[in-house]
Formats: C-alpha cells, sequence, structure tokens
C-alpha cells in the first residue's frame, strides 16, 4: 500500500511539474517572422479568427471581407459605416461603426443590429463574453459594459489610472477588462465593477495603443504609430518587441500557434510563428 501511494504521489509531482514547464515555456515564447499577406486594396482595422478563416474589417471600404489563412477572399458583405475592430461568438461576428455608432452581426450571411443600452459617439471596438458586452465608446472616453439588462461606465476623460482618452479596442479575458487606451499611449486593464487594476506599456513609450489582443498567458499589443508589437505576460512584464515587419499595425489576432498582424497602411497581414 506504501508504495502504491509513493508511486501515486511521484506520478503527480510529475504531471504537476510538466504543467509547470508548459506554462513557463508558453509564457517566454518568442514569435518570429514567416510571412506577409498582401489584401489587395483591403484597409484592414480588426480582425477575428473562425475555423480556418479570418474576417477583416475594411474600413475605407466600407465592408467586412472573409478570407483564408493565405489572404484568398472568401465573401464581402458591405455597406458598413467605418467598421471597426470587430469580435466574434461562436458564428456571430460582431461589427462596431464609428460613423452610425452601431453595432451590427452577421450570422449566416444574415446582418442584424445588437441593441445598445447607452448612447455611444464613435465606436472604436467591441468584445463579447456569454451575455456580456463592452464597447469602446471613443469620442466619450469610455467603455460601456452592457451585461442582461445592466449598464456600467468604466472610465472618464483623462490621463490618470482609470482614466482613458480615446479608448480604440476592447477585450474582455480572465475576468478582466483590457482597453487599448490609445493617445494615453498603454493598455489599462479593469475589473467588471470598473475598478482600475493596472497599466501596461507607459514604460516601452507607445505612440499609439490602437488593438490589443489577450492569451491565457500573454498581453500583445499594436503600437499603430510605432510600427511595432509589443508582448508582455499578465503581470505586464515585457517579454518581446517586434518591430521591422509593419506599416501602421492595428489588431491581432492568435490561430494554430500563428499569430496574425493587420497593417491598416501596408494593406497587409505579417504573420508570425510561435
Amino acid at each position: 500500500m506504501k508504495i502504491r501511494i509513493i508511486s501515486f504521489l511521484i506520478g503527480l509531482i510529475v504531471i504537476s511539474g510538466c504543467s509547470e514547464n508548459k506554462k513557463k515555456k508558453k509564457e517566454s515564447t518568442s514569435w518570429k517572422f514567416s510571412k506577409e499577406i498582401q489584401l489587395g486594396n483591403i484597409s484592414p482595422i480588426g480582425i477575428v479568427a473562425q475555423g480556418n478563416f479570418l474576417w477583416l474589417s475594411d474600413v475605407d471600404n466600407n465592408r467586412i471581407v472573409k478570407i483564408d489563412l493565405d489572404g484568398k477572399t472568401i465573401e464581402s458583405f458591405d455597406g458598413f459605416q467605418r467598421p471597426m475592430h470587430i469580435a466574434i461568438q461562436k458564428d456571430k461576428i460582431y461589427v462596431p461603426e464609428f460613423t452610425s455608432d452601431a453595432v451590427k452581426i452577421i450570422e449566416n450571411r444574415n446582418v442584424s443590429m445588437l441593441a445598445l443600452k447607452e448612447n455611444t459617439d464613435a465606436i472604436g471596438g467591441i468584445s463579447v463574453d456569454g451575455n456580456t458586452v463592452a464597447i469602446a465608446d471613443f469620442y466619450n472616453h469610455r467603455i460601456i459594459l452592457q451585461q442582461y439588462d445592466k449598464v456600467a461606465i468604466i472610465g472618464k476623460e483623462g490621463h490618470n489610472d482609470g482614466e482613458l482618452y480615446y479608448p480604440t479596442d476592447v477585450e474582455i479575458k480572465n475576468e478582466l477588462i483590457y482597453v487599448a487606451d490609445a493617445y494615453n499611449n498603454r493598455v489599462q486593464v479593469f475589473d467588471f465593477e470598473g475598478n482600475y487594476v493596472k497599466m501596461i506599456g507607459w514604460n516601452e513609450n507607445i505612440k499609439v495603443a490602437t488593438g490589443v489582443k489577450v492569451t491565457d498567458t500573454q498581453i500583445i499589443i499594436a503600437d499603430f504609430e510605432g510600427n511595432r508589437i509589443l508582448i508582455y505576460d499578465l503581470n505586464g512584464k515585457l517579454l518581446q518587441t517586434l518591430s521591422d515587419k509593419y506599416n501602421q499595425p492595428t489588431d491581432i489576432e492568435i490561430v494554430n500557434d500563428k499569430m496574425y498582424v493587420v497593417n491598416y497602411k501596408g494593406k497587409s497581414i505579417s504573420v508570425f510563428n510561435e
């Protein structure tokens, strides 16, 4: 019996050690440039993945485009009004419109409207997690958090901790809200009650924090004017800076251990491997 117990405990230690090593490996992963995908006349702002396809918001042509992982256009949806940082949940693509202050939903080739419970002034980005929706209200310098019938306002105009200055993107992850606080040159993190948690990126002199992507282990920021991508751990420690393959990057997506970065001015996608 003692031998069985000892063997069982050793097994637990080995499994725990392997899990911890995998976690450390993931946190310390370096991204390496793989290729660049040319997008023709697509001017991308937002990107999300759906299986082996990517959805892009083509802001200059007022449309949403679905492409494969090699950049081939599969289908296009016209008639949007300056679509920005998009989001996906299951088979629904959520499209915030900067000009109309509306959010549209693409599902099974049909377009519908998301009911908003608060007036906005230019929507820069959206994130959806279950029945929780976070909206970057650009000109009002705030995040609108909509949960069922409840609405909470996060942030106000300013430059101090917890204050925002033209937020462009938002992501719900790890039970927190991550905000691309564009012209405060940083990403700020809040809890669901709107309390300030922490700030990321200030020490790296970000010029314009346009997009943010959060994984289980990393926070990835697109520095639009700095033409670079900054990668942090969840505590805000800088892990890597990628700065030579961009032309005004705006957003990031991760698919099958590949990182896809959309370049607005370059009309391209920079692809990186782990």
